[in-house]
């Protein structure tokens, strides 16, 4: 009777170490995409965490720069257009250090050579002096909590103008938070026991001058292949505000006022609180300039309902200002109106973008399929 013997199985080595490789492979594969997974949702946290802070800086120095400028003319300088000049005058300084030191990644200066972008570019200080200037010259006739209330009447000016000028519509969603808005603002503006003309005026007619500058610009800017940063607006407007701004403040008599404020106060400290308003005006705008590089200018418009709403709550904190029911009322229903606004706003802004990259990228794929075809109708014609 044959004895069975078994017969060594050298393949079986080779085979197990074969299997071997590809499973200390997957395992490292698996290890890969774990650190990749975790490193992925570090960054994550970390930016999450960067405009968080942003924003937060953002915030606190809107709030900051809201209370000093009604701080300062209200009292130590009652010079606002003069100060309005010198804030203009620290941003240029700031945006040419931008320019000469930051490097290319954060800011390149970019080139205008033609008259007519000149001329486009030109309406911006006229549409600043209508804006800031007047805003912060009401700020010497009106509480900060006012003048933040009528600003917020802002959306609903922009909308009126725009219709007038281009003939744009809003969409009933956005309609009835605009009606909302005006109800707020009328109820809580003129129900309010500090209410004054003149400073009412004036603020309002910084809010017409805000929407004619935003409508005007995009109207006359339409259609243009330049876009600017903004420090190229700070650099190529910064000045031309000036000549603007300085013989307004000249005929108001504020250069008397400023002398004045010298003499009481000292010349280091009238000096100090000139320098710290306008490191406020830079830092803000650079704080700005950073959160929507990280985010868009989209997602920054949202903020201006929150940001009102901290200063109107600030400044009865820190200045002495009398509400009512009625007024409470309608600073609640204006600035949850303007809140609920600018997330429709940022929505139809999105919903543009996202139909602009779909078009780009149709029109992408018809060159590339028009090219094919053109390459094929050659090959053809040589053979």
């Amino acid at each position: 009777m044959p004895v069975a013997t078994a017969t060594p199985n050298h393949a079986a080595p080779h085979a197990a170490a074969v299997d071997a490789v590809p499973a200390s492979a997957n395992h490292a594969n698996v290890e890969r995409k774990e650190e990749t997974g975790s490193k992925v949702a570090s960054s994550g946290c970390l930016y999450a965490l960067g405009v968080a802070l942003l924003l937060a800086a953002c915030c606190a120095m809107s709030v900051g720069f809201s209370l000093y400028n009604k701080y300062l003319f209200s009292g130590p300088i009652k010079a606002p257009i003069f100060i309005t000049a010198t804030h203009r005058m620290f941003a240029f300084v700031g945006a040419f250090l931008a320019w000469q030191l930051s490097p290319a990644s954060f800011y390149t200066r970019t080139k205008v050579d033609k008259p007519e972008m000149w001329q486009k570019i030109m309406l911006i200080p006229v549409g600043f002096v209508m804006n800031i200037g007047m805003n912060n010259l009401s700020l010497q006739f009106t509480t900060l909590a006012l003048n933040q209330l009528i600003r917020s009447f802002s959306p609903v000016s922009i909308a009126l103008t725009s219709f007038l000028i281009e003939g744009k519509t809003q969409s009933w969603a956005k309609s009835i938070t605009l009606g909302a808005l005006v109800g707020g603002v009328v109820m809580g503006v003129f129900s309010s026991p500090d209410f004054e003309m003149l400073g009412f005026l004036i603020c309002a007619g910084s809010v017409l001058g805000q929407s004619l500058s935003i409508v005007m610009t995009a109207l006359v800017m339409g259609g243009t292949s330049v876009k600017l940063h903004v420090f190229d607006v700070l650099l190529y407007t910064s000045l031309p505000t000036l000549l603007i701004l300085l013989p307004w403040s000249y005929a108001l008599g504020e250069f008397e006022v400023l002398e004045n404020a010298f003499i009481e106060h000292g010349f280091e400290t009238t000096m100090g609180l000139i320098i710290a308003g306008g490191t406020l005006a830079f830092t803000y705008n650079l704080a700005s300039i950073c959160f929507i590089r990280l985010t868009s200018s989209v997602y920054f418009g949202v903020t201006g309902g929150f940001r009102c709403a901290l200063a109107i709550a600030a400044s009865f904190y820190f200045f002495p200002q009398k509400i009512g029911f009625l007024s409470i009322a309608g600073t609640v229903i204006a600035i949850s109106a303007f809140i609920v606004n600018s997330f429709f706003t940022m929505k139809e802004k999105l919903e543009s973008m996202d139909a602009s990259k779909k078009i780009t990228s149709i029109k992408q794929v018809e060159k590339q399929i028009e090219d094919e075809e053109e390459g094929r109708s050659l090959l053809k014609g040589r053979n």
